[in-house]
């Protein structure tokens, strides 16, 4: 019984592993962004430009403005656009108009245009005329590749027999657990499945609601911080104590409030003033003045708020 604990404890710790492993293997096979939604592509695509150095800030999924990200390299200001479209899907000129017209409404030097279909003859005229970059079905392969390098196959998960403790490998199915045999005739299965591998910065750690099949997240409660669901209200469920937040530096603290005032440099106004509003209204409630916190800060909160409210 101890023996079948034990493996139990290894079992779990290993599906943990794996979840965070192959969740990060996803994103290097350029053939895994055809299968994403559309919003999970978009939060693909901006992972990958972080990859490859830039600093990115997302835009609203809905009412974007032909914009689903603007990115700053190198002292230069970007506008990425994204499509999830099929392989035989063709992306025509109006699509690179729109972002033309974004890039020009935040003063961006260059234009991106992303997707998995393929772009029509007049559409690729009309990038190189007007100095947009593009990816399609047969050069996002090697944007991939530019930042992850070549991959393996991430629909194999490790795991082990709960009878003898060996180890062995299992292929996943798209939903729910899936079987094999060990070396010794038993067997073994994986409650891993390719819809838990959409969360590429998941913790191991990190509990999952067993109602929703999410991955839960840190709450500060008046009892200290605690794992809750996303869902709540709608879900109460919680998976214990969390770890405290982690002490952050001063270097580190600087460079985050950096980041955040060149997200709300690309900020729209109207994004601007509803934040401003916003916040001025809590800070009011709560008895703080502004008079306390200086330009920069006031900006910083905005854009962390804006990039919460998205």
């Amino acid at each position: 019984m101890a023996k079948r604990q034990e493996f139990e404890q290894k079992w779990e710790a290993i599906r943990r592993s794996e979840i965070k492993r192959l969740s990060q293997l996803r994103l290097k096979s350029a053939t895994a962004y055809a299968d994403m939604s559309p919003r999970e592509f978009e939060d693909a695509v901006a992972t990958l430009f972080r990859k490859l150095g830039f600093k990115v800030s997302q835009t609203p999924f809905v009412g974007d403005g032909g914009k689903d990200a603007i990115a700053w390299k190198e002292n230069q200001k970007y506008v990425i656009e994204c499509k999830r479209y099929g392989n035989r899907s063709a992306t025509g000129r109006r699509d690179l108009q729109i972002l033309l017209a974004a890039k020009h409404d935040v003063n961006a030097d260059k234009a991106i245009f992303v997707s998995t279909g393929r772009l029509a003859a007049p559409a690729v005229a009309y990038a190189i005329a007007n100095d947009i970059e593009y990816y399609d079905v047969t050069t996002f392969p090697d944007l991939v590749n530019r930042a992850y390098g070549g991959a393996k196959t991430y629909a194999i998960a490790s795991t082990i027999c709960l009878e003898c403790g060996s180890e062995c490998s299992v292929r996943i199915q798209k939903k729910g657990p899936s079987n094999s045999t060990c070396r010794q005739g038993h067997e073994v299965h994986t409650t891993i499945d390719l819809e838990q591998l959409k969360y590429p910065n998941l913790d191991v750690e990190t509990p999952w609601c067993k109602d929703h099949h999410i991955p839960m997240r840190r709450v500060d409660g008046y009892k200290g911080p605690f794992w809750g669901c996303p869902e709540y209200p709608n879900c109460r469920n919680t998976g214990g104590s969390a770890p405290p937040a982690p002490q952050v530096s001063e270097e580190a603290r600087k460079a985050k409030r950096d980041e955040l005032l060149q997200v709300y440099a690309g900020m729209a106004q109207n994004a601007r003033d509803y934040w401003h509003q916003k916040i001025q209204v809590e800070m009011e409630r709560a008895g703080i003045s502004k008079m306390f916190r200086s330009p920069e800060e006031i900006q910083a909160i905005v854009a962390a708020r804006y990039l919460e409210g998205r």
